[in-house]
Order: C-alpha cells, then sequence, then structure tokens
C-alpha cells in the first residue's frame, strides 16, 4: 500500500472571491504582501496568512500576483514551488506546468481596506446571501463556524473564524430598497 504524500501548493480556495470583471483584471488576482495573500471584488475581500498554506518558496511571492485561474490550477497540483519569475508544478504523475506572476502595476491598497475603524451599534442589516458562500469556500475554517462583526450601517462586516488566526474577511453589507432597512 502507498503512502499518502501531503500536497505542498495553496490549501485554500481565495480564487473564489477574486472579481470576474474585465475591466479591472487587478481585482482578478490573488495578490501576497507581508506573508499574507489578499484576494477582493469589491463587495467582499480576505486577508490570510501564507501559513496557511503549505507552497514552497513562500517567500518568493512578496509583491507578487496570481490570476485566480492560475492559482485554482495549481492548486490540482501535489508541489508548487514559487520561485522569482513565477511557479513551478508537479503532479503525482509527472505533469509539470510553470504559470507566470500576473503583471500588476499597483495592487489595490489592502491595508486601508482592512484597517478598523469606528464601530457603531445597528438594528438591521441586509446580507447578500451569495458572497457569504463565497467567503465560506474560500476561508480556512476547520471548525466550520464564522464570525461576524458588524462596524456600521453602510460600513463593511469584519468576518473571522474563532480559532484560526491571521485570517479576515470583509463583506460589504446590502442595499434593500434603496435603504438597508
Amino acid at each position: 500500500m502507498s503512502e499518502k504524500v501531503q500536497k505542498q501548493t495553496f490549501t485554500t480556495k481565495l480564487y473564489e472571491v477574486c472579481a470576474n470583471d474585465e475591466l479591472r483584471p487587478v481585482m482578478q488576482c490573488i495578490h501576497f504582501i507581508d506573508g499574507y495573500a489578499y484576494a477582493a471584488d469589491g463587495y467582499i475581500g480576505i486577508k490570510q496568512t501564507l501559513e496557511l498554506h503549505s507552497i514552497l518558496g513562500k517567500e518568493n511571492l512578496e509583491g507578487k500576483s496570481i490570476h485566480r485561474d492560475s492559482y485554482k490550477a495549481i492548486m490540482g497540483f501535489e508541489i508548487a514551488e514559487a520561485n522569482a519569475e513565477g511557479i513551478y508544478c508537479k503532479s503525482a504523475t509527472g505533469q509539470s506546468a510553470f504559470f507566470d506572476y500576473f503583471p500588476t502595476e499597483q495592487m489595490p491598497n489592502f491595508g486601508a481596506y482592512f484597517a478598523v475603524k469606528g464601530q457603531t451599534t445597528l438594528s438591521f442589516i441586509g446580507i447578500n446571501p451569495e458572497l457569504v458562500t463565497r467567503l465560506s469556500k474560500a476561508m480556512y475554517n476547520p471548525s466550520d463556524n464564522m464570525r461576524l462583526q458588524f462596524t456600521g450601517i453602510d460600513k463593511h462586516i469584519i468576518i473571522d473564524c474563532p480559532g484560526v488566526d491571521g485570517q479576515e474577511a470583509r463583506l460589504m453589507p446590502r442595499i434593500l430598497e434603496s435603504s438597508l432597512f
């Protein structure tokens, strides 16, 4: 009986959070900044520590971006190693592939997006359940629990998974009939 080898690649489906907007190609990518992977589409966003991933050469991802389609394909390989030019992948059957980084002139300002600002109390808020579903697919969540923190009537909702450090998401509330009520 053969022993199963631990995959060394990306481990969460961050591509689920990326935009599908041809006019904003930078939002179709996962971005790597300061030891974190970021993905967003303008309505939802996720910040996730690279410690949750087993890809080799993580330090080579700094300041780089990968298109969501490439990221998804990379997850199908058993071994992925980042170098200065891109990510080299190898399957258990010996197939290999190389994925170039996505050329980005300027990354989104994720620091501002994930900054915690003043918070207020709310009575009601609208949420698009499809966006929550996409986030649940992208987040590392071994306990299947998500915690939502409401920050204001027209401000994002902070989402995390209890017991998982180095990961948080943002979700914009939904407008219901020209107001949130």
